[in-house]
């Protein structure tokens, strides 16, 4: 069950995000990113919001629209990953695709965005 609190307040950026788990030991994990667009919300002007998901330097998600996958905007949307830790590190890359809106109809954030990420050693 989705903690609809978790997906009230999110991070954005204009080109990327970077986070880094360390002193984990290694191992498998699971990664879970949650996702809800927040900010895009009124139907009035359409935006269009498209960037790529990295864990561990591996592409999980290509052009990714959360609105999209949602059925909506402000629903929503959670991924899970099994990765494996080297070097006691976990790296997740977030990078604006170069696509979607840029500017509409003023100029903004239009990178990437995530409510929250949670990591679980796998069982």
């Amino acid at each position: 069950m989705l903690e609809t609190a978790l997906y009230t307040k999110a991070r954005t950026a204009a080109i990327s995000l970077t986070y880094y788990g360390l002193c984990l030991m290694n191992g498998n994990y699971t990664v879970k990113l949650h996702f809800a667009e927040i900010i895009f919300t009124s139907p009035n002007f359409p935006r269009k919001r498209l960037f790529d998901v990295y864990v561990q330097g591996e592409l999980k998600l290509k052009d990714f629209d959360i609105t999209k996958e949602a059925g909506g905007s402000g629903r929503a949307l959670l991924k899970n990953y099994t990765v494996n830790v080297k070097n006691n590190t976990l790296k997740i890359q977030l990078y604006w695709a170069g696509k979607g809106t840029v500017e509409t109809p003023l100029q903004g954030n239009y990178g990437p965005i995530i409510s929250a990420i949670s990591v679980d050693p796998s069982k």
